[in-house]
């Protein structure tokens, strides 16, 4: 690998690997098709912490804006520590762990925005993703800066790779097969919205199978809970506090007034799906009346 000097007061890190949420990533891509007209590249702040066993973990990002010239970079701090103050009113334990990048590969700009958030936070990680498709595939890659030292003198510094993870919660995955069936099944606009209107009508069915999922889980818990009263199983400190934690933050709510919740619901639901298709209907008797028209 190709040595860079990435600053002088570059620390060996342990940093074994790094874990970043889609959501950054939707948020690198979706910042790289917003550049400005000529820029190649964009940057931003990754924002996360750092856990145990020398683990990052990225879960936010914010772009900031940069100009580049030649040897000379210029990034425009004001913004990025505006950016970061209003991050933190909304996530307080969120801190700079690092910064983001396009491009396939580091470059002698790369250590000089290094440098910058080198400042910013001890021991700065820098994610590099391959947004132009350089190899076909959006691409991961994460540096880190490793120091060379004779006894106590700091040498220079080198970007060394460290591993990568993308890590999906359950909210991530159902999101993301969402965009997957729009990708592989194109539809024009009366197609989605008709394909909409079928699905808000299909709620019922919907909420009967949530229910039911529901219903098997809880049935799995009781047989569970039974299991440990009885002594059969070996009953679990850490699991009984959740179970309670959970069941204490269900609302007690009368069945009459959940009934008649449930039914202004669906009420609104069904005028909803009324409208939808009287809309639709109001749409193609214009078209019609419209092509009329125009062959007069």
């Amino acid at each position: 690998m190709t040595s860079l000097d990435v600053f002088v007061a570059g620390q060996e890190y342990g940093v074994k690997q790094v874990q970043v949420s889609p959501m950054v990533l939707f948020n690198v891509l979706d910042h790289y098709l917003r550049r400005a007209a000529g820029s190649t590249r964009v940057i931003g702040t990754l924002l996360g912490k750092v856990t145990g066993e020398n683990s990052v973990e990225v879960v936010s990002s914010f772009p900031v804006p940069h100009s580049e010239s030649g040897g000379e970079v210029g990034v425009d701090v004001v913004y990025h520590k505006s950016m970061f103050e209003l991050q933190k009113s909304v996530e307080p334990g969120e801190e700079v762990v690092g910064w983001y990048a396009t491009g396939d590969a580091p470059d002698a700009n790369s250590v000089l925005i290094h440098e910058f958030y080198g400042q910013t936070c001890a021991n700065p990680v820098h994610l590099l993703i391959d947004a132009e498709l350089f190899t076909d595939m959006t691409k991961l890659k994460c540096f880190i800066s490793t120091a060379y030292k004779i006894d106590a003198q700091d040498l220079r510094s080198e970007f060394r790779t460290v591993p990568v993870h993308v890590q999906t919660t359950k909210a991530d995955k159902t999101g993301l097969e969402a965009l997957y069936r729009r990708t592989v099944e194109p539809l024009s606009d009366s197609e989605r919205v008709e394909k909409e209107v079928s699905r808000e009508e299909n709620e019922i069915e919907n909420l009967e199978a949530s229910l039911e999922a529901l219903l098997e889980l809880l049935k799995s818990i009781g047989t569970q809970v039974d299991s440990v009263i009885s002594g059969e199983v070996e009953g679990d400190a850490k699991v009984g506090r959740y179970l309670t934690e959970s069941l204490a933050g269900v609302p007690t709510i009368d069945v009459e007034l959940f009934e008649k919740a449930y039914g202004d619901s669906m009420r609104d639901l069904l005028m909803v799906v009324y409208l939808a298709k009287l809309t639709k209907t109001q749409l193609n008797i214009a078209e019609r009346m419209l092509s009329f028209d125009l062959k007069l």
